[in-house]
């Protein structure tokens, strides 16, 4: 099952909650009224809502029922939210809404997709915002398929040491050790339909973008 999570307003793909209000969605914090506000009624909604003034909570509990985690919490409201999703069921989680804010918390976000136990059950979470696509790849063989909305394709190191190969890319590399502070890996493209990502030893963040 997929599910999407709303965590805000900012950076989001063009007329993502028209094109997909029959998906699932999951409001974080004041993402939950800004789906609302859009006529979609999330699945259930995860956070402290200390983003939102108190009318604004009001219309909230008047639709769906809340309740808000301590805003002095162990926790980001995202982590808690993946979290329950994961305990829901879900398998495939797409966050939209996390980047364009406090790069504190765009950090936090990037460590949850290297989560031990979300990574040995094969979650899959991924960071989307109208100009990226973020994923981590752990190691194992990948079919990346080109996709025209976000044709550069970039791979960070999220371990040392990280040995990839990649094929019907722009740049190949074949058991390619990637270096801690090397950028061989930043804004490479797929050349066919498809893309074959190996990654050997090591962890990778794959990140699809556009300009």
């Amino acid at each position: 099952m997929k599910a999407n999570l709303l965590c805000g307003n900012r950076n989001l793909p063009k007329d993502i909650l028209v094109n997909s209000a029959d998906a699932d969605w999951i409001g974080i914090d004041r993402g939950t009224l800004i789906l609302l506000e859009a006529g979609i009624t999330p699945q259930f909604a995860v956070g402290d809502f200390d983003s939102i003034t108190q009318e604004e909570k009001s219309f909230i509990e008047r639709q769906i029922e809340i309740n808000p985690y301590n805003s002095e919490k162990d926790d980001t409201d995202l982590a808690l939210g993946i979290a329950q999703a994961i305990q829901s069921g879900y398998k495939e989680i797409q966050v939209f809404g996390a980047t364009g804010g406090r790069l504190d918390h765009f950090l936090g976000a990037l460590q949850i997709l290297e989560k031990p136990e979300y990574v040995e059950e094969d979650i899959v979470i991924k960071l989307i915002d109208q100009s990226n696509e973020i994923q981590f790849l752990k190691r194992g063989l990948y079919d990346i398929e080109a996709n025209d909305l976000y044709p550069y394709i970039s791979f960070i190191p999220a371990s040392y040491p990280t040995v990839i190969t990649l094929k019907y890319f722009k740049y190949n590399l074949y058991k390619e050790t990637l270096e801690q502070g090397s950028t061989l890996t930043i804004s490479n493209e797929i050349t066919s339909s498809h893309g074959e990502v190996e990654v050997i030893e090591g962890n990778v963040l794959m990140i699809r973008s556009r300009d």
